[in-house]
């Protein structure tokens, strides 16, 4: 048999090439892992952004997973790598498929590697009835018998309304709606959401009491403890830009870390934006002016870029568009 280079990785009855062969498929695996483009969706992005590690890919069209690992949370799921699987928390932001596609792969594959502890997806109340559907119809198409189907644990999510996370009683979650694609005159489900430490914390009005008094006070009945919502990080999801500007949303800024969209950079996009139900960099440069002496957040993270868009030119844009003063805050989840 006559060698054939045009295949590299044929090895024919050649044993003293396969170790060459081996070096050269150990060189392409690591150029895999450290390759930089960004539109890998399985090349994660990993930060360390105040008291969050943030992992995950952003991509507008591919694919968005946001992942909090010490924090057992994790926002959409475009994508479901292996370092999803031990996430038990999952919000759905909204339902496009680059957000959405893999919620059931996620969920289908614990069970296969023998995670016992069920999921839990956090999906808007609107969402919920078309999401068992689809869920019901891939587990159809995949042939599972009707007998042995059974729905994931699915929470429905309301505006406004404050829940611990179902294995994290230290964490809660608030969701509220943002306005993101519209479909006539009507905008289509979406939500951002923010994730909050919660404690319990001495009333003001027993600070400096001895613990045998406080002792006595509980005994007694007395409620000596008061809950305390610290945000720590919020995500705005898929949304319009005016969502950042809107004085109903402006608790966003309050959160230590903001995650939002910018899916459009260049000058001639601002339409192409609106049109989309996205954010353009200047809404962001805008709400930064009009917030900045107020907002409590440290840490803007952006996401979401165009695919068009090269990791050099989204940086050069940044550093042109967003004002001087904000430049420290500004992370670009590249």
């Amino acid at each position: 048999m006559e060698d054939c280079p045009q295949f590299p990785f044929f090895l024919g009855n050649f044993p003293d090439r396969s170790s060459v062969i081996l070096e050269k498929l150990a060189i392409f695996d690591a150029e895999m892992q450290e390759n930089k483009s960004l539109h890998n969706a399985l090349r994660q992005v990993r930060l360390h952004v105040g008291k969050v590690r943030l992992c995950g890919f952003s991509v507008s069209g591919l694919a968005t997973y946001l992942q909090l690992p010490e924090h057992n949370f994790c926002v959409d799921m475009g994508e479901c790598p292996i370092s999803a699987i031990g996430i038990d928390h999952v919000f759905l932001t909204h339902a496009h498929g680059d957000h959405s596609r893999c919620l059931m792969r996620h969920h289908s594959l614990r069970r296969m590697m023998g995670v016992e502890k069920p999921s839990v997806y956090y999906i808007p109340e609107e969402l919920v009835p078309g999401a068992e559907e689809w869920i019901h119809a891939e587990a159809s198409f995949e042939g599972v018998p009707e007998s042995r189907f059974k729905l994931p644990k699915i929470i429905p999510v309301k505006a406004g309304e404050k829940q611990a996370l179902a294995y994290r009683k230290d964490l809660y979650i608030e969701a509220f709606n943002v306005r993101h694609a519209s479909l006539g005159k009507h905008f289509l489900p979406a939500m951002g959401i923010t994730l909050y430490n919660h404690k319990n914390k001495l009333k003001d009005e027993f600070l400096g009491l001895d613990s045998s008094k406080l002792i006595e006070l509980r005994q007694k009945g007395t409620c000596i403890t008061r809950e305390v919502f610290d945000p720590l990080i919020t995500f705005m999801g898929d949304s319009l830009g005016e969502n950042l500007l809107d004085p109903n949303l402006q608790s966003v800024w309050d959160s230590e870390i903001l995650v939002t969209e910018c899916t459009f950079l260049d000058d001639e996009e601002e339409e192409m934006a609106q049109k989309k139900g996205h954010t353009h960099i200047s809404a962001i440069a805008e709400a930064l002016q009009k917030y900045g002496d107020t907002m409590k957040c440290k840490h803007v993270v952006l996401n979401h870029f165009s695919m068009k868009y090269s990791a050099e030119h989204i940086l050069e844009t940044l550093q042109k568009k967003i004002p001087e003063e904000f430049q420290e805050k500004i992370i670009a989840f590249i």
